[in-house]
């Protein structure tokens, strides 16, 4: 269990070192999605973003937590990652930035109750609230 939850984090950690070619999302920026969860970019530096989400999806464990955001925004797109580290998982959201919205996809990769690595897709939208 603890080598699948480190292998979890080095997936996460490459996909953090991806680089991005420039800024395109608002710093600081809140949104929210249709699930009521949150999320708070307080920096957009050379393409690099950071910040808070906050899991309130129903049916989700690790709700009400804040946990560190980090991910990438070019002119094509961008992505984040949240290590929900309580709950050995990790999502990573891929979307693009439409006005006042921000339409993802996301993976959310898990340890299941027989201990195996397993996934969940999915999708939401984004709004930005100020």
């Amino acid at each position: 269990m603890k080598r699948l939850l480190g292998l979890l984090l080095l997936v996460q950690s490459l996909l953090l070192s991806a680089e991005a070619m420039a800024q395109g999302l608002p710093a600081p920026s809140y949104w929210k999605n249709e699930r009521g969860s949150e999320l708070f970019i307080w920096s957009a530096n050379s393409g690099a973003i950071q910040g808070i989400f906050t899991n309130h999806a129903q049916g989700f464990a690790c709700q009400g937590v804040p946990y560190p955001a980090a991910g990438a925004v070019s002119p094509t797109g961008l992505y984040f990652v949240v290590t929900f580290a309580q709950c050995n998982s990790f999502t990573r959201w891929v979307g693009k930035i439409n006005g006042s919205q921000m339409p993802t996809s996301w993976t959310l990769f898990y340890v299941d109750k027989k201990g195996r690595p397993s996934k969940l897709k999915g999708a939401d939208v984004f709004t930005r609230v100020r």
